[in-house]
């Protein structure tokens, strides 16, 4: 086969890009929500800790 998985004879893909272009965008967009998955998990950790002893308070 000619080209990579999702990209067209030219190395484009379906997004018109360059494999270039999408290493420097931040690889692959499952390599990208990855990422973005854990910054919310994080943010999500970060939050309950804040959240709970004042939680604890109103009882």
């Amino acid at each position: 086969m000619i080209g990579g998985q999702g990209e067209d004879s030219c190395g484009k893909s379906g997004r018109d890009e360059t494999p270039q272009e999408r290493k420097r965008r931040g690889g692959s967009s499952a390599a990208r929500e990855k990422r973005s998955l854990a910054r919310k998990s994080i943010a999500v950790s970060q939050a309950v800790q804040l959240m709970y002893p004042i939680c604890l308070s109103l009882d």
